[in-house]
């Protein structure tokens, strides 16, 4: 697993942690800012980014919990990261399929036609993520090219 080691003045300067997970939207360097775990008096988070080598790497920090009118502890220090250096393990986007159990709605079934096309609807699994629309929408049409040949040979086993 390849791992890069920042300082906190190096994030800083990457834009990482935002100070918002809303924030990554606007980043040209952060890509992706999603929850890992809540803890007792701070959330643990996972945020993606872009280094200036164009390699994308990962860094888990501790972020304070919205907890509206309830007691809050103090906010972590240094983001939960203690020592000279942080360590970053590179990543890389991949497609997941997830099973979870869902409310049951009128979306179209296998043998109905989609209501959307094939880029939006991956989009909107790697969206519901927390990747930024345009990262989605580009990462949806490559993996389409991508496993195009296996995707079409999948579909004819399944229709015989």
């Amino acid at each position: 697993m390849p791992v890069k080691h920042f300082t906190i003045g190096q994030l800083a300067d990457l834009g990482v942690p935002p100070d918002r997970p809303e924030d990554v939207q606007w980043s040209e360097t952060v890509l992706a800012d999603e929850p890992v775990a809540t803890l007792k008096y701070s959330q643990q988070r996972r945020c993606v980014f872009l280094d200036d080598d164009d390699r994308t790497y990962a860094v888990t920090y501790e972020a304070p919990v919205d907890a509206g009118d309830y007691e809050v502890g103090p906010p972590p220090d240094n983001y939960g990261w203690s020592g000279a250096s942080i360590e970053a393990v590179e990543v890389e986007r991949r497609p997941v399929v997830v099973a979870r159990w869902e409310p049951i709605t009128d979306e179209p079934r296998v043998d109905d036609e989609p209501r959307q096309g094939a880029i939006e609807s991956l989009a909107a699994v790697w969206e519901e993520s927390g990747t930024r629309s345009d990262f989605a929408r580009a990462a949806a049409a490559e993996w389409i090219v991508t496993h195009a040949d296996e995707v079409a040979r999948l579909a004819d086993e399944y229709a015989k």
